[in-house]
């Protein structure tokens, strides 16, 4: 364990030294921040819009299921993963991974502005947002082309994807994310299954964009972890 402390360390350390390293973590967590911004003006815009409810296939033909503790704390474990791993495991992904969420959620953000379609019938009622405790005020009723639910743990099992253990995990969280969003009828089936393909676009040009700057810095962590073998 100390020993593990000690390599963390003079990762950060020696990863800190590097201007590119420090300019790209910053530009990533700029980006965190700008989305955050966005990402709530919007679900603030389409919570103050006219909509209706639409039919859809799949929905109209199965019940809706109580599984209010999966849809909450099962985002927040894969958000857990996506702050924890890079800081400790991958310190030399964290710039990429800041950029590739932050481009994930202005990209959803702009998708739930364009059309304003309203939770389908008989969805599952969620607690009102505001008389939610206050980090769980991120819940929304027509935010939902494409679902984050889906999206978000897709795109962090891509970011990752070296990891095979959380690699197949996320992918998991994934389908079932999903899977209760459907069954508690709060996304439409065509947001569920798109958000695979939209998040995988995503994920691809953001590799196509950031990704070179990121090879660099496992460079210099390759040369750590070797020092301590």
């Amino acid at each position: 364990m100390l020993n593990f402390f000690k390599k963390w360390l003079h990762q950060w350390k020696e990863l800190l030294k590097e201007k590119n390293f420090r300019i790209s973590l910053l530009v990533g967590i700029a980006l965190l921040s700008l989305a955050f911004v966005v990402n709530y003006q919007s679900v603030i815009y389409t919570d103050n819009v006219e909509v209706v409810s639409v039919g859809d296939l799949i929905l109209d033909n199965i019940p809706t299921v109580d599984l209010l503790f999966m849809y909450t704390w099962g985002i927040f474990i894969v958000l857990a993963i996506v702050v924890v791993y890079p800081i400790f495991f991958r310190p030399e992904l964290l710039p990429f991974a800041a950029k590739t969420v932050a481009a994930f959620i202005i990209i959803r953000a702009g998708f739930i502005s364009l059309t304003h379609l309203g939770a389908p019938e008989n969805f599952f009622k969620l607690p009102d947002i505001y008389a939610q405790p206050g980090a769980f005020q991120v819940f929304y009723l027509n935010d939902l082309f494409f679902s984050g639910h889906t999206g978000f743990p897709f795109l962090a099992a891509l970011i990752f994807w070296e990891n095979k253990l959380l690699r197949w995990f996320l992918i998991l969280m994934s389908l079932a994310q999903g899977a209760t969003v459907l069954l508690m009828h709060v996304h439409y089936s065509i947001d569920v299954f798109s958000a695979f393909f939209i998040t995988y676009s995503i994920f691809a040009v953001s590799d196509k964009l950031f990704n070179k700057l990121n090879l660099s810095f496992r460079e210099i962590v390759n040369k750590i972890e070797a020092s301590f073998h």
